[in-house]
């Protein structure tokens, strides 16, 4: 895997791209815009471009609407999916760099967060962090992993309301080195 495709993958707004065609499973640009408000309607098309570039989306089909060609995109799952099926096969400096560019991504939402004009009225209910050590055999780990997954697949498909926001939830499972183990 190259560094370029990971840090294609990973730019903020490109995220947010990804984001919309996991829930969505295609969109076009006018359905990108509503998720990236953030971004001239230009510096979306870059983005996608960017993202075309490197396969990790596609176009699927395209819609004329008053004459106008709307391309509808989709995510390559065959180009994403063959970066996460088998993470043995990529280099330690690919998996490190992907993982680095994961913390970029949450370090990037964390400060959009904090963008707001009073982040601290709603701090409690609105994001968190934390860390637990827990002693777990590889099953054990399986089972929760499984578990977890499930509680976020049964909310997966809400869809936006006057009481729903966006929200991340994200996981990092570590093992101490051999040496470290009681």
């Amino acid at each position: 895997m190259k560094e370029e495709f990971i840090q294609a993958m990973m730019h903020p707004i490109r995220i947010k791209i990804i984001q919309e065609l996991s829930l969505k499973g295609q969109a076009t640009t006018k359905d990108m815009m509503s998720v990236c408000d953030d971004c001239a309607q230009a510096t979306l098309y870059r983005h996608l471009k960017a993202l075309l570039k490197h396969q990790i989306i596609e176009v699927t089909g395209e819609n004329i609407v008053n004459g106008i060609t709307q391309k509808v995109y989709a995510i390559n799952t065959s180009k994403i999916e063959g970066i996460a099926s088998d993470p043995q096969k990529m280099s330690k400096a690919d998996f490190l760099s992907l993982f680095s560019q994961y913390v970029m991504a949450l370090l990037a939402d964390m400060a959009a967060y904090f963008e707001q004009e009073d982040p601290f009225e709603n701090i409690k209910n609105s994001i968190g962090f934390s860390s637990s050590s827990i002693y777990l055999s590889d099953d054990e780990l399986q089972e929760m992993m499984k578990e977890l997954n499930e509680i976020v697949m049964k909310r997966l498909n809400n869809t936006p309301s006057k009481d729903r926001v966006m929200r991340k939830i994200s996981n990092v499972v570590t093992t101490m080195p051999a040496s470290k183990k009681p």
